[in-house]
């Protein structure tokens, strides 16, 4: 028997979702102006040293994820009374799991080819490994809380761009940047502790080895998940880093900074969504189907758009930012910027394939993507340096794609995407051509025509598109169903 649930969770998702958005521009608006600080007075070659110590050390971070907190976020949605027992043991393992993960980064920084001081640099990065265990953003993403993950964000990231305004004034004190983030970090997870015994009491419970195996069994296929998708993230970089070097990794990472920054409002949007598709396992089939259906509708314009504006606009968008001696880093960028376009797609059928319970299908797609990114990176990488890093990025997260929506249709649903890019691909075509063949060169005029011909179409084409984002919010909360 259906029974509908109270309007005020739908104001709530909808909330949940404001607040994050609102939280997570701030914090990237704070994290992108540092480092295109740090990319202007450190220069191509000194700044990609920072690129290159901060990839390894986000690598090595996702070994202390382990896929618990998303497991964590999905058992908590499910069943809110395990919070207590759960957040213990799940931080008592990530803290085990960091110690393994530093050893391991202190090994791989000491057999690498890098200098001394680059080496340095990179064990001090390190160092903010042990911050990863404290971070509680899964506990509060479980109850639908995002104010709170919103705050830490912020936190996180203000106080990194104030000390590094603060202390940073010579590219020699570069080896302070790292302390800067541990810093940050440690504020957040003393932030987050004490959220968390205010709302749920002591955090303190007698340690369950049998339950921490369980734990471990449900979330290693998330873990290496994580770990292969850090493969495709953080391995181009790595690997230029190691068989390059030089100014060709700070050109391809403040490319990749701009992208980097706008995927985390594409994991902000799954974040939030996350907990509907979850409780979309206990309700009528459909409902998934439903759910799925308007995100990627809504999606699908916002993936073309990006790809587009990107492509058009990446020289002037370069130069702004970091300034002329980054110039060839709008090369990379125009191929780089697609990843946000896929994975706005792309991303719905790893989380149904989390969400459901089959994770190691989503495992096997991704191992599939890292070896291909591997591969293609030791093709491309000496022939064609950083495009061709660039190029093994977008066909690794092609081949993962096609693989986690083959599983998800062939194992739980048929939901289908081409039919929903046809509009946008058509209106992104249109605009593209026109803006090309325009007689201005400003940067202005030409961005406000390319915005005002794709509003156009989408008012002609897919008229409803702003009551199909009011049904993303609501819709799953209304029609969801109790057993």
């Amino acid at each position: 028997m259906s029974k509908p649930v109270k309007s005020s969770n739908a104001r709530k998702l909808a909330g949940n979702f404001i607040l994050l958005s609102i939280g997570e521009a701030l914090s990237k608006v704070f994290a992108f102006v540092a480092f295109a600080y740090l990319a202007r007075l450190l220069g191509p070659d000194t700044y990609g040293n920072i690129e290159f110590a901060l990839a390894v050390a986000m690598f090595f971070s996702l070994i202390v994820e382990g896929g618990l907190g998303i497991l964590g976020a999905r058992e908590i949605a499910k069943d809110e009374q395990c919070v207590l027992p759960l957040t213990f043991h799940i931080v008592i393992m990530r803290c085990f799991l960091a110690v393994g993960a530093f050893l391991l980064l202190v090994l791989f920084a000491t057999i690498s080819n890098k200098t001394p001081q680059e080496k340095q640099l990179l064990m001090l990065y390190g160092l903010t490994i042990f911050g990863t265990p404290g971070l509680l953003s899964w506990v509060f993403q479980g109850f639908d809380r995002m104010k709170w993950v919103a705050i830490s964000t912020v936190m996180r990231w203000s106080l990194f761009a104030g000390f590094v305004f603060l202390f940073i004034h010579d590219p020699r004190r570069i080896w302070i940047v790292p302390l800067i983030e541990l810093g940050a970090i440690g504020c957040v997870v003393v932030f987050n502790f004490s959220i968390f015994r205010y709302f749920f009491g002591r955090f303190w419970r007698k340690f369950d080895v049998s339950f921490c195996l369980s734990l471990f069994r449900q979330g290693l296929p998330i873990g290496l998940s994580q770990v292969t998708w850090g493969l495709r993230a953080y391995l181009p970089i790595i690997m230029l880093g190691l068989m390059v070097g030089g100014e060709v990794v700070g050109w391809f990472g403040a490319a990749y900074r701009i992208v980097v920054a706008l995927h985390t409002f594409v994991w902000m949007y799954y974040f939030n969504i996350y907990p509907s598709i979850s409780r979309c396992t206990q309700q009528a089939p459909d409902a998934l189907q439903r759910l799925i259906g308007k995100s990627l509708q809504v999606n699908s314009w916002a993936a073309i758009f990006v790809g587009a504006m990107g492509t058009i606009f990446a020289k002037p968008m370069i130069s702004i930012v970091y300034g002329p001696q980054y110039a060839e880093a709008a090369i990379g960028f125009q191929f780089l910027i697609w990843l946000v376009a896929f994975i706005l797609i792309s991303g719905h059928y790893m989380y149904i394939l989390i969400a459901f319970n089959k994770q190691w299908f989503e495992l096997f797609s991704a191992v599939c993507g890292a070896t291909g990114i591997i591969v293609l990176n030791l093709l491309l990488i000496p022939k064609y340096g950083y495009i061709g890093a660039a190029v093994a990025i977008l066909c690794s997260e092609v081949l993962t794609w096609i693989l986690n929506y083959y599983f998800v249709c062939r194992k739980i649903a048929l939901i289908h995407f081409i039919s929903y890019l046809i509009k946008p691909l058509v209106v992104g075509v249109i605009m593209v051509t026109v803006v090309k063949l325009l007689p201005f060169t400003n940067f202005g005029i030409m961005g406000g025509t390319a915005i005002l011909l794709y509003g156009i179409g989408i008012l002609v084409l897919q008229p409803n598109l702003i009551n199909d984002v009011r049904m993303l919010i609501v819709g799953n909360k209304q029609e969801s169903k109790i057993a």
